[in-house]
């Protein structure tokens, strides 16, 4: 995951994985088959972290949805710039260096970020349930604004290095989803 962090999906070779593992090259490809199947494997590992992560702030049964969304962002954020600005997402990280020319690639990240959105329209549903989360909006649609607004954030925090700007979406994730008269 460091690799494709450091250097990208293409610029990580095989080569590179294997020395920085210790991993034989036939065990390595005995095992995954190819550096897409890697890198597949990879995706998929990443992407339970982030729904455990979500899961985890989600059942937070004391704080209202709006805090727990800022939670599950705040944390992302931090993990963030302790990693000098490195490492954002990875899935945003495929999506725009091979989503356009890998349709297997492209299939796995459409099918794990609807599994994210699911995670979140779930959470802003039970929300609305409850009373904390706005109703003029369908869940859906609420989802669809929170991810791309934190994909989006990450985005430009990866060239900007600029944390307040991270830190406004934090400020902005109750304001989005909220029901108070600001959120309206």
């Amino acid at each position: 995951m460091k690799h494709f962090y450091a250097y990208g999906y293409h610029g990580t070779t095989v080569d590179s994985v294997l020395a920085a593992s210790g991993v034989p090259k036939g065990s390595f490809y005995h095992h995954f088959g190819s550096k897409e199947a890697f890198g597949k494997a990879v995706l998929k590992l990443y992407m339970q972290y982030q729904l455990n992560l979500l899961h985890k702030w989600i059942e937070q049964s004391d704080l209202p949805t709006p805090e727990k969304l800022t939670g599950y962002f705040d944390e992302m954020v931090d993990e963030f710039i302790r990693s000098g600005y490195q490492r954002a997402c990875l899935a945003g990280k495929f999506s725009t260096e091979v989503s356009a020319t890998s349709e297997t690639f492209r299939a796995q990240l459409d099918s794990d970020l609807r599994d994210w959105r699911t995670f979140l329209v779930t959470a802003l549903a039970r929300g609305q349930e409850q009373g904390d989360v706005r109703k003029d909006r369908s869940a859906e649609e609420l989802a669809d604004a929170l991810l791309a607004l934190m994909q989006g954030a990450f985005v430009i925090a990866l060239s900007s290095r600029n944390e307040e700007s991270l830190r406004a979406v934090s400020t902005t994730i109750p304001l989005l989803v909220g029901t108070s008269p600001a959120a309206m």
